[in-house]
């Protein structure tokens, strides 16, 4: 084993470590609010596993992000928030890790170059995927390094459990592995018979560690749930709402989710001087290739992308380590100062996150006037949209109103803020319609402008005014409404 794979990062690192972690620690802390709806509906999923084990295997909910933060889930949102922010503090020691194996210099400042990264102090510790994902990633490529393949395979393999592009990287570590000096294919490609014959064993067996937890995914799934997880590969455009863009949409979305000044040190660091290049970097690229991947995906419209900016975000210890490169160009040609000067704006606007000041709003609700937002210097923490918050005093409203009534909504928040409380909460996922005759006369629905109108619901007024809907009280605008059944 290389001299680089021993010892400790120092002293400074961890200062730095826990300078960027408290700021993340600070947001999970104080943010009144959750970057996305889907945390909450995670959160409750996880938490419904200690009364229901199926829904370990909810195929939507991912069981693979499940399985790392049930758990930590059965003692609230905020618990299973923290374990999940300390899963990306892990993250970021392997990510120095990394750094010190491949000779980096600077690694004090990674830390900072990971963890002020706009997207990582709003995606850092929420209940969803991203952070799982990209821990399992890390762990992958620290294993591999380290020659402890059938473990960093289990890692490969475990990552379309978490988010189902995840088995493109599978294949790619499967290539890299198979390709490799002494592979496989590699035998294969050169003619030499005997010595390909001699490396599919070992081929063959962490071929089979890479697929294992897809096996078993499967086999749980279909057996608890009677679903088969699988299938969802072969539906490659499963609904329209979700829509296409343009195929550089996301090299826009790493400068606005990672951060301007990162992205340009990582460019620059990108085009310094690479030595020593060996087969193992090329397992590095499959981040490069993760980004391109998203971009073709929903530059065609393909498995309900949406196209969002925090699907990338698990690519943060690459930007960072590359990152790095780049500071250390800056200062070998240009000196202290300029690279000085490149961290502090790094810090600066981590600190300012203008993506989550500027793009986090209630504006494209429908009924809402636009409002426009201000720039703060450090951003606060966040509190409930005007949109949130309509939703918060629906639900409020329907606990102190609702009685013995049956109550349908379609927000994820809705159903947090009534979860353990006596209301009788009707299955959004029910294939209730506005006319379904279960809905008894008398059942009160909380509508909002955003869900209960899509394709999924169909909530639509005019619906609801057709089928004998009335309306009780609003909320926000108008744009959440308590409705009762005639």
């Amino acid at each position: 084993m290389s001299d680089r794979t021993k010892g400790g990062l120092g002293q400074w690192f961890w200062v730095c470590w826990g300078v960027a972690m408290a700021w993340s620690l600070y947001r999970a802390l104080f943010n009144e609010a959750w970057i996305l709806d889907d945390e909450i509906a995670h959160y409750m999923i996880s938490k419904d596993v200690w009364s229901d084990p199926r829904e370990l295997w909810h195929p939507w909910s991912r069981p693979g992000r499940n399985i790392l933060q049930f758990i930590p889930a059965y003692f609230g949102l905020t618990a299973a928030r923290l374990w999940t922010l300390a899963l990306a503090g892990f993250a970021m020691w392997l990510t120095g890790r990394e750094g010190k194996r491949l000779g980096m210099v600077g690694l004090s400042i990674l830390p900072l170059l990971m963890g002020f990264q706009w997207w990582f102090p709003e995606l850092s510790y929420p209940v969803l995927t991203q952070t799982p994902f990209m821990v399992v990633w890390i762990s992958g490529v620290f294993l591999a390094m380290r020659k402890k393949m059938a473990w960093a395979a289990l890692c490969w393999g475990y990552l379309p459990l978490v988010r189902h592009e995840g088995i493109a990287l599978s294949a790619l570590f499967g290539l890299w592995i198979i390709f490799a000096p002494g592979g496989f294919a590699r035998h294969l490609l050169k003619g030499k018979w005997n010595e390909a014959l001699k490396a599919f064993p070992r081929a063959a067996w962490l071929g089979f560690c890479t697929f294992l937890p897809l096996i078993v995914m499967n086999v749980a799934t279909g057996l608890m749930r009677g679903e088969w997880p699988l299938m969802m590969f072969f539906e490659s455009k499963p609904t329209e709402y979700y829509g296409s863009g343009p195929i550089w949409l996301y090299l826009k979305h790493l400068a606005t989710g990672a951060g301007i000044p990162v992205v340009l040190l990582m460019i620059f660091g990108a085009f310094q001087k690479w030595r020593h290049l060996d087969w193992s970097l090329w397992l590095w690229a499959t981040y490069p290739a993760y980004l391109i991947m998203h971009s073709l995906i929903y530059w065609k419209g393909l498995f309900a992308s949406g196209g969002y900016y925090h699907f990338i975000m698990p690519m943060a210890p690459f930007v960072a380590l590359v990152a790095l490169r780049g500071f250390n160009g800056l200062w070998q040609k240009y000196g202290i100062k300029p690279a000085a000067a490149a961290l502090a704006i790094v810090v600066v606007t981590g600190l300012m996150m203008p993506q989550q000041q500027w793009g986090v709003s209630d504006n494209h609700i429908p009924g809402l006037p636009v409002l426009n937002a201000s720039l703060k210097p450090i951003a606060p923490p966040m509190k409930q949209s005007r949109f949130g918050q309509g939703v918060k005093e629906a639900s409020e409203w329907v606990i102190e109103n609702a009685g013995e009534t049956e109550v349908l909504n379609h927000h994820a928040a809705a159903s947090f803020w009534l979860y353990e409380t006596e209301v009788k909460k009707l299955e959004a996922w029910g294939g209730y319609t506005p006319e379904s005759l279960e809905l008894c006369s008398g059942t009160l629905l909380i509508w909002d402008a955003h869900y209960s109108v899509q394709e999924a619901f169909g909530f639509t007024p005019e619906r609801l005014q057709t089928a004998g809907w009335e309306v009780v009280e609003t909320f926000a605008y108008k744009s959440v409404r308590i409705y009762r059944k005639k």
